[in-house]
């Protein structure tokens, strides 16, 4: 059986591609954004991939996006600090705090992209970023929440941004089954 975009605010299931994804959670359509994915991988596997800044890096922004520094200090209270981009486009920024780390169900951190893609730059919006993972059989069901941005725009935009991540996080994990 194929997996499903579950729309929480409509309750309706439709076919999709290899993920459920609900964009929206019912308390808050305007600026919070909510996406489930479920990934062949154990939920361990997948914590580290959120964990480790080597595997970050890897798969972390859209297919056009490259990493050129990712730093992590995965702890309460330790901060991370991301950059990179597209070729020919300015440097972009991110940074955060980790609020809560419970390996391997449960992430919480801050997040806020810096002005002008310079992490020594004041932090812009700050977020808060809660990651879910749960097991079901061999794979696992990941929950982002990710909010409250300023407007709909912003969870647009971080919907795009986080559906390319997903997907080249996918395509990393299926590499590495495929050489097991």
């Amino acid at each position: 059986m194929g997996t499903a975009v579950i729309d929480l605010t409509a309750g309706e299931v439709v076919p999709h591609r290899s993920a459920m994804i609900a964009p929206y959670p019912a308390d808050d359509r305007t600026t919070t954004l909510r996406m489930v994915r479920l990934f062949k991988a154990p939920r361990e596997r997948l914590f580290a991939a959120w964990t480790d800044s080597r595997q970050m890096a890897a798969w972390f922004g859209p297919p056009d996006v490259s990493v050129w520094s990712c730093e992590l200090d995965v702890r309460v209270g330790g901060t991370w600090r991301l950059s990179g981009g597209r070729s020919g486009k300015p440097l972009q920024a991110v940074s955060g705090k980790y609020l809560e780390v419970t390996p391997p169900e449960r992430l919480v951190f801050t997040w806020a992209w810096h002005e002008g893609g310079d992490l020594a730059a004041p932090r812009e919006h700050e977020t808060v970023l809660t990651l879910i993972f749960r097991s079901v059989g061999d794979r696992t069901e990941m929950t982002l929440t990710h909010g409250p941005f300023r407007d709909r725009a912003g969870v647009d935009n971080h919907n795009r941004g986080w559906t390319g991540s997903f997907d080249k996080l996918e395509a990393m994990l299926a590499s590495e089954g495929d050489s097991a």
